[in-house]
């Protein structure tokens, strides 16, 4: 069992080197607007800081990240405590890691087979994620395209309805519903329903790839 501590809330803790990465993130319109509630140009604040004027916009716009030692620099110049400069960092990148899609948003649909098959994102955004989930639909007597993902792609597939036929290479695996099967996605791959009805698959590929 992992026991953790309770902090008092109203002490504000230094981001540790862990969690300094994901807190630099979003640093840069924090940056900004302690500067601008100041006064301070950027060419004063690079004066200040010791941190190139060109580098400080570069943060603020996001075009960098910057580092933790110019992070403490910029909070110094600028008189606040590095905690303040990560003030509200933490929960803009909590809020950005939850992504919910109910099913009337679920717009971007892909059919193949003469309309026999198609590919429904489960997500938004897929290619910026570690990970997509997607739901086959297989007509009865359809089949998917033939895939082959680069080397490293894995693909794992759960029937929730009807019958699918995968073909893995040379091989054949007749799934039926609440079977699982998961796979290397760079070898060739397609699936057929082997049912008489429409068949459904959950398809869960990482990395994500198109």
């Amino acid at each position: 069992m992992v026991m953790t501590m309770k902090r008092p809330r109203s002490r504000k803790q230094v981001p540790q080197p862990h969690q300094a990465e994901e807190a630099v993130r979003g640093v840069g319109p924090r940056l900004r607007a302690l500067r601008k509630e100041q006064k301070v140009t950027l060419v004063d604040l690079a004066k200040a800081s010791g941190v190139d004027a060109a580098t400080i916009s570069r943060i603020e716009t996001g075009r960098m990240t910057g580092t933790l030692e110019s992070h403490m620099r910029l909070a110094a110049a600028l008189g606040v405590k590095l905690p303040d400069l990560y003030e509200g960092v933490e929960q803009a990148r909590t809020k950005d890691a939850v992504a919910v899609q109910p099913p009337s948003a679920r717009t971007e649909v892909y059919v193949h087979g003469a309309g026999k098959s198609s590919m429904t994102m489960l997500t938004t955004d897929v290619l910026k994620k570690k990970l997509m989930p997607v739901l086959i639909t297989i007509e009865a007597g359809g089949s998917t395209n033939k895939e082959e993902a680069r080397v490293g792609t894995e693909r794992f597939l759960y029937v929730l309805e009807g019958e699918i036929e995968a073909r893995i290479g040379d091989q054949t695996h007749t799934l039926k519903r609440g079977g699982t099967l998961y796979f290397d996605a760079s070898v060739p791959h397609s699936f057929r329903n082997s049912g008489r009805h429409a068949a459904k698959c959950l398809s869960v590929v990482t990395p994500p790839a198109l």
